[in-house]
């Protein structure tokens, strides 16, 4: 059925039938006309639920892996179940991003490749035909369901270009407005060798700190994270919960890389750092299990891990310096200097002991302490070249910050 009855409908939405009837006259509700009541057309609640009970933004990223079945072949029934969950989740209130690799397995599906030799090129060519199909099973799963979606390819570069990262940030916010679902994946075709994503976990971590999201998912082929290798010790448990990501929880995960994905277990606490740190709750959860999703995002018993959000969220352009912006430099600074930039105090030139890289000025560079520790990151009121000449004057005093406040920001 297409529809609700009047009562079905205020019962979703919380209100009276009085009420819905108002909205109807609105023109906030779609429906027809049957007798002395009305035929409430679904997608038109959905659609109503979606912009008018925000419970924030909400991304979610599935693996390689979890798309796959036995055979290695793209499990339909796996994107199938995906569609309806994060629908499910569209209905609840959620704004939902949703990043899906999978692009060269349904590659697979139409065209082996075994001609092309040059493995690049043969993986970009796969992902190419893949990415079209992909978007089509995706296109008729969601639209099952009342929704419609919208493809977005982005590359490690167009984080880095402010204009750029603020350009994706409204497209992204503006489908989300309208109850459109965008998914999301790396533009494999033409990512450059040098700044393309390390594997879509880095990329779902980018694109929640722009969305500025309320929750990050990663849906891995693995349980969770391990205390310690399950693989050499049949005592190994699941870390529920982890308050603070450290150097003892990376020694957890060791450094796998899943057989036909990108990232193993480190990439996905890598991301989950990042995204905490910018005040976003993050789970990694096993994604083959069905309504582990939900049961997650609604604070019900899930298998995975959860990571707690360490600071509140942050401005968009220190957002964009935090996640967006690709370093050029680096500048090491003498105790005082980085006691001062704690105290959230500009870097001042008598502070500067070196810096190395070929930057310009307000090219991001990155701080570092003589003991080797990344401490902030900033945009440089100095090119490479007046910062050589200016360390090298008697009096550093009254000059300039080398990077303001303003355009610093404490890792």
């Amino acid at each position: 059925m297409d529809y609700f009855t009047t009562e079905e409908a205020a019962d979703m939405l919380g209100v009276q039938v009085r009420t819905l009837y108002l909205y109807i006259r609105q023109g906030k509700l779609k429906a027809e006309k049957v007798g002395k009541s009305f035929r409430i057309f679904k997608k038109s609640v959905y659609d109503y639920l979606s912009q008018n009970r925000s419970k924030g933004t909400l991304v979610v990223k599935v693996g390689t892996q979890v798309l796959l079945d036995d055979d290695n072949d793209l499990d339909l029934n796996i994107l199938k179940r995906y569609a309806h969950e994060i629908s499910e989740l569209q209905r609840d209130g959620w704004q939902v991003v949703f990043i899906s690799s999978g692009a060269m397995g349904a590659g697979k599906e139409i065209f082996g490749g075994e001609n092309i030799k040059n493995k690049i090129l043969r993986k970009q060519v796969l992902a190419a035909m893949g990415q079209a199909r992909l978007m089509r099973y995706y296109s008729d799963f969601f639209a099952k369901e009342g929704y419609k979606v919208a493809q977005a390819l982005l590359e490690r570069d167009n984080f880095s270009d402010r204009k750029r990262f603020l350009s994706i940030r409204g497209v992204m916010a503006e489908a989300l407005a309208n109850g459109i679902i965008p998914i999301v994946n790396e533009n494999d075709v033409i990512a450059d060798k040098e700044l393309r994503f390390g594997d879509n976990d880095e990329l779902a971590a980018l694109l929640a700190v722009m969305m500025d999201a309320d929750k990050l998912v990663i849906c891995s082929s693995v349980e969770g994270l391990y205390d310690c290798d399950p693989t050499k010790n049949k005592c190994a448990r699941i870390v529920s919960e982890v308050s603070e990501i450290s150097k003892e929880t990376f020694d957890m995960c060791g450094g796998s890389v899943s057989e036909h994905g990108m990232g193993g277990m480190y990439s996905k606490i890598q991301s989950a750092k990042v995204a905490t740190q910018a005040g976003i709750e993050t789970f990694v959860l096993f994604g083959k299990r069905k309504g582990n999703l939900i049961a997650a995002i609604n604070g019900e018993d899930f298998v995975g891990t959860k990571f707690l959000p360490r600071t509140k969220g942050l401005k968009t352009f220190k957002k964009w310096l935090y996640a967006g912006a690709l370093s050029f430099g680096k500048i090491v600074v003498d105790d005082g200097a980085a006691k001062a930039l704690l105290q959230k105090k500009s870097l001042l030139l008598p502070g500067v002991k070196s810096f190395q890289g070929d930057f310009e000025k307000r090219d991001t560079v990155d701080v570092y302490t003589e003991k080797g520790e990344n401490i902030a990151v900033g945009l440089t009121s100095y090119s490479s070249e007046e910062l050589k000449g200016a360390l090298n004057l008697e009096d550093k005093k009254d000059r300039k910050p080398v990077v303001h406040l303003d355009n610093l920001l404490i890792l």
